[in-house]
């Protein structure tokens, strides 16, 4: 199942592409609209991907809007766009992620896989801040 959501009045699961969400209220209702039985997650889940941002907003300060939606693994997936730069980070339901960075001009390419959450390492939050800034 993928889902996605704005912060408008459309419902998880309404849509077929994946939308911007907002930090605060909008994206926290979003996310709690994901939880079970309304929607595919667990309550635990959603808990991580709001310690997460949390997280990145402490490293980085406001984070400007991500497009974000859950995956046919039931994970969930955030990304930014500006410029030639990509940046992509997916959660997994078993508290592992992974992310991804490109960029356009020199097509350098970095990335983790499997990673736990809780630790991010000072080249994943730097190509997060290169790609948000």
């Amino acid at each position: 199942m993928i889902f996605a959501m704005a912060n408008t009045k459309r419902q998880p699961g309404e849509g077929d592409d994946a939308e911007i969400l907002g930090s605060g209220p909008g994206w926290e209702s979003y996310l709690q609209g994901l939880v079970a039985p309304r929607g595919p997650l667990s309550p635990f889940f959603v808990k991580q991907i709001l310690d997460l941002w949390g997280q990145l907003e402490r490293a980085l300060g406001a984070l400007q809007p991500p497009h974000a939606a859950g995956t046919a693994d039931l994970g969930f997936s955030m990304s930014w766009d500006r410029g030639r730069h990509h940046f992509e980070v997916e959660i997994d339901p078993g508290s592992t992620y992974g992310w991804f960075y490109m960029d356009r001009a020199s097509e350098r390419r970095t990335g983790e896989e499997d990673r736990p959450l809780g630790r991010y390492s000072p080249e994943m939050i730097s190509c997060l801040q290169r790609t948000v800034s």
